[in-house]
């Protein structure tokens, strides 16, 4: 978002939509104005139907609870109280968290209760359980002989109210007792009145001053529920449907938490309740409503709508910000389950701005403002101005983990989503509450930086970009991305409310003048580093060397193509797709630099499946709720980029890859829609929800387009990139030249059409399709077996290879992709290598499809890395992955790579064909492979594949 590429939009609302005569021609030619045309918004029911589709679901309880992380459990919650649901239902247990149960005594995050539901003459029966996303329940099924016990639950949207229904069917009773434990699963203080059992706990087990308290009140409705110290027993009778609510308020809630809490379990009726519920799933499909994507890959899809879910469960304005962890607490949490400020909670927030959520955020600035005199005393204390902030804070202005770890760059990345989201949105009511946080950041880093006269910039000294970094630390890229962020959002902000003139000259100079990215050579490639001085290349499985581009939004497609081939190469090298800590920034960076989609679709499967459990959590060590930002923003930024105040529709997408999305939200609050097909964008509608200028480059290169506003036709457009003035609430609809607006309604109406692919030709040649994957092994699809046993063939090289070659061997052309490994003679040595993805649309097979290839195995007379008489290299053979998991190797056509071996014939060119028709025919492959496998062999292997085709 260099200040060059930055579009500021003009102070007041211009009425009239007008062309601006800046990179584009208005076409007088174009058809007549026409009277207006209206149509509903049509993004809540594609938004709706599309997520109904995707469930979680269980056949096994969980076993991912007590490991103080992300747990793979059923979820629930209303952005306050969170419900893991844990156990088998003859004990199934009901974790109970809620986001304000900070200990005073530790500052972390504790666990509040929970609920122990046993049937015991259920004990062994099926377990089937349903995490139903569009409508934010659980749905149990629980089969013994011939009983089944049915349940439903839920947490309402809209109260702190746990609510589970049961239903027995079969010809005998069950005995049930409901159990009420504090967070770590003792018995707490506990009272009976009104059929209603009472239990108060508190936070943690040392009680302090200030220490959060709170009282779970649980009924049971159906039945005459049986209180008892702390637990409820219960006859469950066939047919009849039974009700266990608990009402849960904390010290936080009000200070009258006890009896608000009895009193709302005493009042609930089968009436309170079923109000109760129409409210919950209202808010839920208001929430559907807002946005949605369609895609191809169905785990992609699903994951973006999980995390959305999850969102929506774990964060809600008015309420205290999710920990690490969100509501879902099942013990002990790590690191405090605290608001971690070096990317974590940040990146949890992210998500709600470019889908379209932004009321999820609402939680997110109270913890940060309330910090800010200990930010101050700080920043005094190390001799600054402004404020500085440590790595963990927690509410109310306390903190968890008070150290800076030699990083100056936390108040500042905190800062991140709060300019993000005034750019997002242009609200000046925001922007007046976030501005005295943002200024005294500001004023940090003006009183830090230095001043070098011989370069003309400002230099960041000792400033480590990771945890611990110790002195030089110069020119953090993290601290650099973000500090220019900072200003730029200083400047647009103080702009629009017309204040801060007299310091904005200085802002401007910082931004104008901040030292410049750093960079290194690396394997050949310009890449960046993490510092100018200190820190270089590290391989630790962050992507610090490339946050300047996400979050610090300073680097774009608009971008110098130098700039953006820099951050490519540092995207490829740091090859952290799956990492602990990249995953929640690295997509989104990739996507927003114009790295190669198919790779960002591939691995985003990699993260919706190999990555994720059934609750579609993305899961990492270390990283808690952060996650929901992989899926949601990589994705997103591959359909809309704006962050350079320029929108772009379909900006990093596959080829061959139908897509459609509604309502994703652009900088200057614009809502957009799109849909491609057949690899052409369909239209583009802009719904402007804040009036003022827009910036759109043209979908549709070197050709002209359609305009109609609010339904009326205002002519045809031309150019490069259109900048539009609007009005607040007017829906633009832009589309090919001809194309009539009625079609564009109708078009916003279908649902995305499936994309699949029939053939594939390549030479890997230049302007052929390209390798999905570099040397990469496919350790993530349980299917492709990996890697066992093989290492680098040499000259340092750590593993197999496959990767494309030009001017060394080839069948046709310039171009092959060479194999390599080194066998070491292990009982199962094998290694299968990705190179093309097809999961953006499957390529089908049909009765006739073939696949045919070249191959090439080398023997010592070719290259000194095989050994003289070894015949490894022919031990080779493309492979196919399809959509159901199975592979080619062991669908009985002979194309195994263990069965090549000696059969290929060395130092020449092979031709190998297989007929797919006749042993997958009706299927599709999601990926291709390379595979080695030669149990027992030891030594070096390697040779070239060249002309692959399918079809």
């Amino acid at each position: 978002m260099a200040s060059s590429h930055r579009y500021r939009r003009p102070l007041s609302t211009l009425l009239a939509s007008a062309l601006v005569a800046i990179g584009l021609t208005a076409l007088q030619g174009g058809a007549p104005a026409a009277a207006a045309q209206t149509i509903g918004d049509p993004t809540p029911a594609q938004a709706l139907r599309t997520v109904a589709q995707f469930k979680g679901e269980w056949d096994s309880p969980p076993t991912t609870l007590s490991n103080g992380e992300t747990v793979d459990a059923p979820l629930m919650g209303n952005g306050d109280v969170g419900v893991a649901v844990g156990g088998s239902i003859d004990d199934q247990t009901f974790y109970l968290g809620k986001n304000d149960f900070f200990s005073t005594a530790t500052n972390g995050i504790e666990p509040l209760g929970r609920i122990v539901l046993a049937v015991p003459g259920l004990k062994g029966s099926s377990y089937h359980v349903v995490q139903n996303i569009a409508q934010a329940q659980v749905e149990g099924t629980y089969t013994l002989g011939n009983q089944t016990l049915s349940s439903r639950s839920w947490v309402s949207a809209t109260g702190n109210l746990f609510v589970t229904t049961l239903r027995l069917s079969g010809s005998r009773t069950q005995d049930a007792t409901v159990t009420v434990q504090d967070g770590l699963g003792k018995t707490p203080s506990t009272s009976a009145k009104n059929a209603v059992l009472d239990a108060d706990v508190q936070a943690g087990t040392t009680d302090a001053p200030g220490n959060p308290h709170a009282r779970i009140a649980t009924s049971v409705r159906g039945t005459t529920a049986r209180p008892s110290g702390n637990r409820i027993s219960l006859t469950l009778k066939p047919g009849t449907t039974y009700t266990l609510a608990a009402a849960i308020r904390s010290s936080h809630d009000t200070p009258d938490y006890r009896s608000v809490a009895h009193a709302t379990a005493a009042a609930l009726t089968d009436g309170a309740l079923s109000k109760l519920y129409a409210a919950h799933e209202s808010w839920w499909r208001a929430y559907w409503s807002r946005s949605f994507v369609q895609i191809p890959d169905q785990a992609v899809e699903k994951s973006w709508y999980g995390s959305l879910y999850l969102l929506g469960s774990v964060s809600r304005a008015g309420k205290y910000a999710p920990g690490l962890w969100g509501n879902w607490l099942t013990g002990n949490m790590n690191w405090y389950g605290d608001y971690h400020a070096n990317y974590n909670y940040e990146a949890a927030f992210y998500p709600a701005l470019s889908t379209n959520h932004v009321a999820q955020m609402g939680s997110y600035d109270d913890p940060i403002l309330d910090w800010m005199p200990r930010g101050k005393a700080k920043a005094e204390a190390a001799g600054y101005k402004g404020v500085l902030y440590p790595v963990g804070i927690s509410p109310n202005g306390t903190s968890a983990a008070d150290d800076l770890y030699n990083q100056k760059s936390d108040a500042v990345n905190f800062a991140s989503d709060m300019v993000m989201k005034y750019e997002y949105t242009r609200s000046a009511s925001y922007a007046r509450k976030v501005l005295p946080y943002l200024q005294q950041v500001g004023l940090f880093w003006q009183d830090y930086l230095t001043w070098d006269a011989t370069t003309g910039t400002y230099i960041i000294e000792n400033d480590a970009p990771q945890e611990g970094g110790v002195y030089p630390q110069t020119n953090s890229i993290l601290s650099l991305g973000l500090v220019h962020l900072l200003f730029q959002g200083l400047i647009d902000m103080s702009k629009d409310l017309h204040i801060n003139s007299s310091l904005i000259p200085a802002w401007q100079h910082i931004d104008s003048h901040l030292a410049p990215l750093p960079t290194m050579t690396r394997n050949g490639q310009t890449v960046f580093r993490q510092t100018s001085e200190g820190s270089g290349w590290v391989s630790d499985g962050n992507d610090v060397a490339v946050q300047a581009v996400y979050p610090g939004l300073q680097v774009g497609l608009n971008s110098p193509a130098d700039l953006l081939q820099t951050a490519r190469n540092t995207v490829a090298q740091l090859d952290n797709w799956h990492s602990d800590n990249s995953p929640a920034t690295l997509y989104a960076a990739a996507a927003m630099v114009g790295y190669n989609p198919s790779t960002l679709m591939e691995e985003l499967h990699a993260e919706a499946t190999a990555y994720s459990y059934p609750n579609m959590a993305v899961h990492h060590y270390g990283g808690g709720i952060e996650n929901l930002n992989v899926t949601t923003s990589g994705l997103d930024e591959m359909l809309l980029q704006s962050a350079q105040h320029d929108i772009k529709v379909f900006p990093n997408w596959p080829t061959d890859s139908n897509a459609k999305f509604g309502g994703l939200l652009a900088y200057g609050n614009f809502e957009v829609s799109s849909s491609i097909r057949n690899n052409a964008v369909e239209y583009v509608r802009l719904t402007s929800r804040s009036g003022g200028n827009v910036t759109v480059t043209n979908p549709w290169p070197g050709k002209s387009m359609e305009y109609y506003a609010n339904g009326v036709h205002k002519g045809t457009l031309s150019g490069t990139t259109i900048k539009l003035n609007t009005s607040v609430g007017e829906t633009i609809d832009l589309a090919p030249a001809g194309t009539e607006l009625a079609t564009v309604h109708h078009e916003l109406a279908q649902p995305a059409e499936a994309a699949t692919t029939t053939s594939l030709t390549t030479g890997f040649e230049t302007g052929q399709p390209q390798p999905t994957w570099t040397d990469t092994v496919d350790n993530i699809d349980t299917k492709g077996d990996g890697n066992y046993g093989i290492t680098g063939l040499c000259c340092g090289l750590t593993g197999p290879q496959a990767a494309v070659r030009t001017g060394e061997q080839s069948h046709t052309g310039d171009a092959s992709l060479m194999y390599s490994g080194y066998a070491n003679g292990g009982s199962y040595d094998h290694a299968y290598l990705q190179v093309y993805g097809f999961n953006g649309a499957p390529l089908t097979v049909r009765a006739g499809t073939r696949l045919s290839y070249w191959i090439f195995p080398q023997s010592a007379a070719t290259t000194p890395w095989v050994s003289a008489g070894s015949d490894d290299s022919t031990c080779v053979a493309v492979d196919l992955i399809f959509t159901d998991g199975s592979a080619l190797r062991d669908s009985g056509a002979g194309t195994h790579p263990a069965d090549q071996c000696g059969h290929l014939t060395l130092d020449t060119w092979n031709h190998v064909t297989v007929d797919l028709g006749a042993v997958k025919a009706g299927q599709s492959i999601s990926k291709i492979l390379v595979g080695y496998d030669r149990p027992g062999a030891t030594g070096g292997y390697r040779g070239y594949i060249d002309d692959v085709s399918i079809g």
